[in-house]
């Protein structure tokens, strides 16, 4: 079988591409190698990709925590016994001397290496944590952050409560906020209403703090920049303020932590990890001063993360509530605008229960309808779909109604065109006003009746009332006998 000049042209072209293709995927795949299996203290920690293995600081541990007191003092002790001359001097500590006079030096490579050679040597001793310690100083001061984040971290894993852990949050933070282009924290005056009307189909835009900032992709890799890793910038940032409210929960700098990071999340557009974040910062850290942005923010991206009636209304819920608390907790907020919004949250969650009922009246199920009309009518009486609710209830009769807890059949436009009951006037004393009318003229005084004697008294005629039944009894006078007892 002889192969045509077009079929043998097709394959000889195919054939460059092909092997274009498996050079690139083989690469990718070295490079991602390097970066899940190399070792966190080697160069190839920094190509760490978004798709590794997670890092350890995703598993915390209690084990070998200690108090803020309890650091100082241990601080406070290793230094007396480093600057003592009258014992014997720590293992290692000349050379770690040796190499801390290379750092002062401002030979941050070479001290980078004698530190290296530190850790490695002793690794049960004390000096090892300030070894690992001065590690990520030497990186952080040649820009290599991410080597530098790292073995911050390598130093928060092997030390939980170590002696340089105020210092090595703030090394963190800095790395952040240099990664994330220096952010600026997201305030509850800098946001807009939700569209409740219409989920998701605009994005409320978020007051701009007028510094331009680049886009970069998680996916594409940075070879030229030794300052930022090579993949997903941003996560990594997200990573080190991490490791900050998680290994020093009470030092300053967690709740400003929590919040840079609900506020990169409500930025991005991711709505429901900011959510988890405010309510963290708000159970955790009630005497940050975030709080009131921290509420005033999370009823912002709960409401956003909703996504219209056919959907949960877990987060309306939440939000109301939400809302309620922070104008019982600050009263000096803008009440008006919340007040605005829980009326929104109130149509909304109208609006889901009406489109529950038209869902039963599409599935042809009238009594589950008319089930549902009721609860709307009994929740939101005031809406304009509590309207067309009893429309529906009077539509679809009696049959269809009988097993309702209540009769709200009557369309709400009727039952306000009825006319008012007649309300019934009784007469009032002279010189005073009578019931039932508001501008009555004064009325006059009954005449005068002649008074019956003892002996010929005689009863009153039966009088009634004006526009009333209900004739006067007789009432006997005092001086009247009284009639005597019959004995059977």
């Amino acid at each position: 079988m002889t192969m045509s000049t077009f079929d043998l042209k097709n394959k000889l072209s195919f054939m460059p591409r092909t092997i274009r293709h498996c050079i690139t995927l083989v690469l990718c795949g070295l490079i991602s190698g390097c970066a899940m299996f190399g070792d966190q203290t080697s160069d190839f920690a920094a190509l760490k990709p978004p798709w590794s293995k997670k890092s350890e600081v995703d598993k915390p541990s209690i084990d070998g925590i200690q108090g803020p007191m309890q650091r100082v003092m241990q601080a406070a002790l290793w230094k007396k016994k480093k600057e003592s001359t009258f014992i014997e001097p720590a293992l290692g500590a000349a050379e770690y001397k040796q190499a801390n006079e290379k750092f002062q030096a401002k030979e941050f490579k070479v001290a980078e290496k004698e530190f290296k050679a530190i850790v490695k040597k002793y690794k049960n001793d004390p000096i090892k944590e300030d070894a690992q310690f001065m590690v990520a100083e030497c990186q952080f001061a040649q820009k290599k952050y991410a080597w530098a984040q790292d073995s911050y971290d390598q130093l928060l894993i092997d030390f939980p409560s170590t002696r340089h852990l105020d210092q090595t949050t703030k090394r963190l933070f800095s790395i952040a906020r240099y990664w994330l282009q220096e952010p600026s924290i997201v305030t509850g005056n800098d946001i807009q209403q939700v569209n409740l009307e219409e989920p998701g189909a605009e994005k409320p835009e978020i007051a701009s703090d007028g510094k331009q900032r680049k886009s970069r992709w998680a996916l594409i890799p940075n070879f030229f920049d030794r300052s930022r890793p090579v993949f997903d910038t941003e996560n990594r940032a997200l990573e080190a303020l991490k490791s900050i409210w998680l290994h020093d929960p009470t030092g300053p700098l967690a709740d400003d932590s929590l919040m840079l990071t609900a506020s990169h999340y409500l930025k991005v557009g991711r709505y429901m990890d900011a959510d988890r974040t405010f309510t963290l910062l708000r159970e955790e850290y009630p005497k940050s001063p975030h709080l009131k942005d921290a509420f005033m923010l999370g009823t912002h991206v709960k409401l956003m993360s909703y996504q219209g009636p056919q959907y949960d209304a877990t987060v309306l819920a939440d939000a109301g509530q939400l809302k309620e608390t922070t104008m019982r907790l600050f009263p000096e907020s803008e009440r008006a605008r919340l007040k605005e919004e829980l009326k929104k949250i109130e149509r909304a969650k109208a609006k889901r229960d009406w489109e529950t009922v038209q869902y039963w009246m599409r599935r042809s199920k009238p009594k589950s309808a008319a089930i549902y009309c009721n609860l709307l009518i009994e929740n939101h009486p005031t809406s304009t779909f509590a309207n067309q609710a009893r429309e529906l209830l009077a539509e679809l009769g009696e049959e269809n109604t009988s097993h309702l807890w209540a009769n709200y059949a009557t369309p709400k436009q009727k039952v306000q065109q009825q006319p008012e009951p007649k309300r019934s006037f009784v007469p009032g004393l002279p010189g005073l006003p009578a019931f039932g009318k508001a501008n009555s003229s004064p009325v006059s005084a009954p005449p005068k009746l002649p008074v019956a004697t003892k002996q010929g008294l005689e009863p009153p005629a039966r009088l009634r009332l004006d526009d009333l039944d209900e004739p006067i009894r007789e009432i006997p006078l005092e001086e009247e006998a009284k009639p005597a007892k019959i004995k059977l």
